[in-house]
């Protein structure tokens, strides 16, 4: 049995709708049946629920001021500016003191790769999920140019695309989440590194059943995450009105992480629900038409359309969110393209039976056999030895 230590930036806990976080605890499960895993990572509270797969949990917190003085010392390094926001000297020098511990290293996105420590003899594994200076680049184009926030991610994507560069080769194997920004990693990382491990996800009791009162459109995610909150917009201000002219009931529903002021923000609009983080999502997924995912900013493969198909619920995706390496289009899914076609598409599921329960039949038995937990587990196993 090896012993394998996962970094993270990022809170690791089981009650989580983020899609990298659940993506993390799949990746921490499948290996706990041959390893002993340890956790270190950044998180403000202590979770009283363990995570009784893994054998030691160390937390390490980070006060605001801390923060904001490591993001300037960032800057002044040319090193990105996320590094000196998530980074802790506590939990670098923990790694640094017991790397000896372990035979395999495990860092979690690409600001964890600031605590790789010097002269590690074990193997070392980077989940990059997916490049974030691509989907930077996504950000940028679709802020305006009076936003603030578009000059602040110009530095950013600077900062991070000539950190990617530097950092990947120095890992055993990098890996990602899907196929999609291969052409652009392979143009720095050394292609015998990477690797391609897809999603997991255990299929749920199938709860979908049409009825033409259906009522709810449901959104999951991390709406704190700025291409989520975005599309959650568009969608309260564009979409759900032009869908509420023919179905007055019709209600969204908003489901994950979401800050106070967002809460009351999306509050305002008319037949917007806003749930926050619930631990049994069948009872928002009942009497649903759909799930959508209309996030435009996209890199990678997006977790919540495995979460809807997980429990047959008909899913809708953005072109941009779409991956026909891993899904058929409009088999599995609807792909859209048009606001005009997603309304168009909505309105399918409402009123038509057959179309909404093929739709629920071909998702929920793709989830079951193209991303089955032993299928994934062999790949990461694989790469761990």
């Amino acid at each position: 049995m090896g012993k394998i230590l996962f970094v993270s930036t990022t809170p690791i806990s089981l009650k989580t709708f983020d899609g990298k976080e659940k993506r993390a605890l799949s990746i921490l499960k499948s290996l706990s049946k041959s390893n002993k895993i340890d956790i270190v990572c950044i998180d403000h509270q202590f979770h009283k629920k363990k995570i009784k797969f893994c054998n030691q949990e160390l937390r390490f917190k980070i006060n605001f001021f801390l923060r904001i003085l490591n993001t300037i010392f960032s800057l002044v390094k040319l090193q990105p500016l996320q590094n000196g926001y998530f980074f802790s000297k506590q939990m670098f020098n923990y790694i640094e003191q017991n790397k000896n511990d372990y035979d395999t290293m495990i860092f979690h996105l690409i600001r964890s790769c600031q605590y790789l420590p010097s002269d590690f003899y074990g193997k070392t594994i980077l989940e990059m999920t997916d490049l974030v200076s691509v989907r930077d680049e996504q950000i940028i184009q679709n802020l305006k140019i009076i936003n603030p926030l578009k000059y602040l991610y110009i530095l950013e994507r600077f900062l991070i695309k000539r950190y990617e560069k530097n950092i990947s080769n120095k890992f055993d194997k990098v890996v990602f989440i899907s196929k999609k920004e291969l052409y652009q990693a392979k143009k720095f990382i050394d292609k015998n590194k990477i690797q391609v491990i897809e999603n997991f996800f255990n299929p749920e009791s199938k709860i979908y059943k049409f009825s033409k009162k259906n009522n709810k459109i449901v959104f999951l995610g991390n709406i704190n995450y700025l291409p989520n909150k975005l599309a959650c917009h568009e969608f309260s201000k564009e979409i759900l009105p032009k869908i509420n002219k023919k179905y007055p009931d019709v209600s969204f529903h908003i489901v994950g992480k979401i800050n106070l002021f967002d809460k009351l923000f999306f509050k305002l609009y008319k037949n917007v629900k806003v749930h926050g983080p619930i631990s049994n999502l069948k009872t928002v997924f009942k009497e649903s038409i759909c799930g959508i995912c209309n996030v435009k900013i996209a890199t990678g493969f997006q977790n919540k359309i495995l979460n809807y198909m997980s429990f047959g619920i008909p899913a809708i995706t953005s072109k941009e969110s779409f991956d026909s390496n891993l899904l058929r289009k409009n088999k599995d899914v609807y792909v859209y393209s048009t606001n005009e076609e997603l309304v168009k598409l909505i309105f399918n599921l409402k009123e038509n039976k057959k179309i909404s329960n093929k739709l629920s039949k071909n998702s929920y038995q793709t989830l079951k056999n193209k991303f089955s937990p032993l299928k994934i587990f062999i790949k990461y196993r694989k790469i761990v030895k």
